[in-house]
C-alpha cells in the first residue's frame, strides 16, 4: 500500500458510505411516496400536474443557475452552503401558494436524494442534479453529511 493511500482521509461533503446512501435512498423514496399518496387522495388533475411541474422546473432552474454562476466563484464551502440553502428557507411559506407548487419542490428534493444515493454523491442533495449535469463538484454541506461523518468515524475508512 502506498503512503498516499494511507494518508487519505474521509472528506465531509465528498464521500458517502453505505448508511448515508441508504438514508438518502429511503428519504427520496419517502418523499415520492408522500407525493404519490397525497395526489392519489386529492385526485389527479391537469392543474395539479401543471403546478407540480412548474415547482419542479423552477426549483431545478434556480439551482442550476446558482450552481453555474456561483460554483467556482465561491471558494468557501460554508458560504456556498448558505447560498444554496437560502431558497429552502421559504419552504414553510409554500402554504401561501397552491400546494402543487410545494410538491414540485419536494419532488425535486426527492429525486435529488435518489440521484445522490445512486451515484454515491456525498455533497448536499440539492446540488446532485447540477453536479451531474455540469460534471463539476463543489462542496456544499447539508444535514445528511452528519450521517456520513458518524459513519466514517465508526467504520474507520
Amino acid at each position: 500500500m502506498s503512503l498516499k493511500a494511507e494518508e487519505r482521509r474521509f472528506v465531509v461533503g465528498r464521500e458517502v458510505g453505505r448508511c448515508g446512501r441508504c438514508t438518502r435512498l429511503v428519504l427520496g423514496l419517502l418523499g415520492l411516496i408522500l407525493i404519490g399518496t397525497t395526489v392519489a387522495q386529492a385526485g389527479l388533475s391537469f392543474a395539479l400536474i401543471g403546478q407540480m411541474a412548474g415547482g419542479l422546473l423552477l426549483t431545478a432552474a434556480l439551482y442550476l443557475i446558482l450552481f453555474w454562476q456561483l460554483g467556482e466563484r465561491l471558494a468557501q464551502p460554508w458560504l456556498r452552503t448558505v447560498i444554496f440553502w437560502a431558497p429552502l428557507a421559504f419552504v414553510p411559506f409554500l402554504f401561501l401558494i397552491p400546494w402543487g407548487w410545494g410538491f414540485g419542490v419536494l419532488l425535486y428534493w426527492s429525486v435529488s436524494c435518489l440521484m445522490a444515493a445512486l451515484l454515491s454523491h456525498g455533497d448536499c442533495e440539492i446540488v446532485a442534479f447540477p453536479s451531474l449535469l455540469f460534471r463539476r463538484h463543489y462542496t456544499v454541506y447539508c444535514p445528511l453529511n452528519a450521517i456520513d461523518l458518524v459513519e466514517s468515524r465508526y467504520t474507520k475508512r
